[in-house]
């Protein structure tokens, strides 16, 4: 993913609340992976369709990226099947 369109890792670590979750907005299938903030909230596009769960996996994995983590820091709470979802991230 590229960063240049990206938000910064600092503004996105001021979206994450004191238990360390995050709420997201997914756009799946999208022609090009990116993020950004909006109405204080994280948007990721991704390009990987809502299928058997592999939009999620690469969500995590876009997160993970932009806040420059380990995969297995990023765990998906709730919204498996909503565009709405909201994960907890160890720092």
């Amino acid at each position: 993913m590229s960063h240049s369109s990206s938000p910064d890792i600092n503004a996105i670590r001021g979206l994450i609340d004191a238990r360390g979750e995050l709420s997201l907005r997914v756009v799946p299938g999208a022609r090009v992976e990116r993020a950004a903030i909006e109405n204080g909230m994280l948007k990721i596009w991704t390009r990987t369709a809502a299928e058997d769960g592999r939009a999620n996996r690469a969500v995590l994995l876009q997160i993970a990226d932009l806040l420059d983590l380990p995969i297995r820091n990023i765990e998906l709470l709730s919204g498996a099947t909503s565009r709405q979802k909201r994960v907890s991230i160890r720092l």
